[in-house]
């Protein structure tokens, strides 16, 4: 009975009924409390679950003890190498994460990569994401010099994995040259940043939003490294493939227009930065 009310909690939640589901995912808790015994692994499931409904209602506070007890009941019931624990680190990191204990965060994930490493493999997805949270957290601490070798790490495994011109690889490649552009590094983000726009290209064709992002984040470097023209017509085209998905108006298309116009007005062109903003009020009736 726990398990068919576990699931069907989690379809609900889903399905945007989020009351009913956590109502129901608390029953399938009593219910395997009562029939395994508070220390079951089967009761750390249903605390992951009830947790997880919690963290994305943003009630981190009320998420967070329930991770920790999943996280010793995991521990205790199957041994600290297990799989299972490596995940309730990560899970229990991510909340630290998001409550701003970034040291916690780290502490944990930490835990979490050795596990990984030893039980389930060094170059996994697994793995994979463990590396992009150590990247968060370290970021957030602003602590850019150890960023750079998780993103690179997590590179190489998404090559191996998935292949060179794979999905993951656009995301690790979107990752580390973000990284590179925020430390104002445009030589180095701007070739993993066409690698990306090339297989967004590839994967998803010419008028993707994808490639629109793409055409976004290319831009915005070229124009770091003071190649207006080129950045121009890729912000074109990211506009156009925008207008194209979504119309000529609503929240993508105005943001669209927006970048445009402060391109033009950081290159000094403010009469094109104003017909831009025209555009905006045209396309959506003459109200934002």
């Amino acid at each position: 009975m726990w398990e068919e009310n576990n699931r069907k909690a989690v379809n609900l939640f889903q399905s945007g009924k989020q009351a009913e589901a956590i109502a129901l995912v608390e029953a399938a808790l009593n219910e395997a409390e009562e029939e395994f015994g508070p220390e079951d692994p089967r009761v750390a499931r249903c605390l992951n679950n009830l947790a997880e409904m919690y963290r994305v209602q943003k009630r981190l506070k009320e998420a967070l003890p329930l991770w920790e007890r999943s996280l010793e009941i995991r521990r205790n019931a199957l041994g600290p190498e297990h799989p299972d624990v490596a995940i309730a680190y990560n899970n229990l990191g991510g909340a630290y994460f998001e409550l701003g204990m970034y040291k916690e965060s780290e502490s944990v994930l930490r835990k979490a990569s050795k596990i990984i490493e030893t039980s389930v493999g060094p170059e996994t997805d697994m793995m994979v994401n463990c590396l992009n949270n150590l990247a968060s957290v370290n970021r957030a601490m602003g602590r850019y010099p150890a960023v750079r070798p998780y993103y690179e790490k997590a590179l190489m495994i998404q090559e191996k994995l998935h292949g060179p011109s794979s999905m993951e690889v656009g995301v690790s490649l979107n990752d580390l040259a973000g990284l590179f552009e925020s430390l104002q590094r445009f030589q180095e983000a701007e070739p993993l940043y066409r690698r990306a726009l090339a297989i967004a290209e590839e994967k998803f064709g010419p008028y993707h939003q994808h490639v629109a992002s793409s055409l976004n984040n290319l831009g915005s470097v070229l124009v770091g490294l003071g190649q207006y023209e080129n950045a121009e017509k890729l912000l074109l085209r990211a506009h156009e493939i925008t207008e194209k998905n979504y119309g000529t108006c609503g929240p993508l298309t105005n943001q669209s227009l927006e970048n445009l116009a402060e391109f033009y007005e950081g290159i000094g062109r403010p009469d094109e930065a104003g017909k831009m903003r025209e555009r905006v009020e045209i396309g959506c009736g003459g109200t934002r």
